[in-house]
């Protein structure tokens, strides 16, 4: 395909049928609600850019999105999950189709990857540790790599789940992070390479051709 093609195409560079058949021959990978070419590396950067052309600039992408765009999860959720600013107004237009909630974000809770504002993969830990309905061996590695990539410790997920105490699921974040060891001791027959699994290694950068 030719050099001077944008780096994700979407609907608005070709007809979605098109793009299909053109990921079909294998020229194009999925990627979020876009696609790129086969030799674009697969980045934090490119799916933060993707998660750009499906909300308004005021969403933060958090939960389950952040936890794809920093690369632990094989793709965004069905319906990408945003937070913005309780201080901002944003029409409910924008919003449709969004998992939106209202919330405080400190400058370290987000972290900025192009132009686009994501949380924090230890602020991420804490969300998905109050928020995501399942516990299982799956998702307890998934929060793990997060927390690894966070560069800090679970004594320093504690600490950032109490200061927000007032948030709702703030019992069940403490309980699940005391509980997250005794649970991985099950997860003996867990393969992260199932394409059924929420969890995946970071993605290998693809060298350009």
């Amino acid at each position: 395909m030719t050099a001077l093609l944008p780096r994700l195409l979407d609907t608005g560079v070709l007809p979605l049928a098109e793009l299909h058949a053109v990921r079909l021959d294998g020229e194009l990978y999925r990627i979020g609600d876009a696609f790129a070419t086969v030799d674009t590396p697969d980045t934090a950067e490119l799916r933060a850019a993707a998660f750009r052309l499906s909300v308004p600039r005021a969403a933060v992408a958090d939960r389950s999105t952040a936890a794809w765009i920093h690369g632990t999860r094989a793709g965004p959720p069905s319906a990408l999950q945003v937070c913005v600013d309780s201080a901002q107004r944003v029409s409910a237009t924008a919003l449709h189709g969004l998992d939106v909630r209202q919330c405080i974000l400190a400058q370290r809770d987000v972290v900025l990857l192009g132009e686009v504002r994501v949380t924090a993969p230890l602020r991420t830990v804490a969300d998905l540790l109050r928020t995501e309905d399942r516990f299982t061996p799956a998702v307890i590695l998934e929060l793990r790599a997060l927390l690894e990539l966070s560069g800090y410790n679970a004594a320093a997920c504690r600490d950032e789940i109490r200061r927000q105490d007032r948030l709702p699921g703030t019992r069940r974040a403490l309980i699940r992070l005391a509980a997250m060891d005794s649970v991985l001791g099950d997860a003996t027959d867990y393969d992260p390479e199932r394409s059924d699994s929420p969890f995946r290694k970071p993605p290998c950068e693809v060298s350009p051709r």
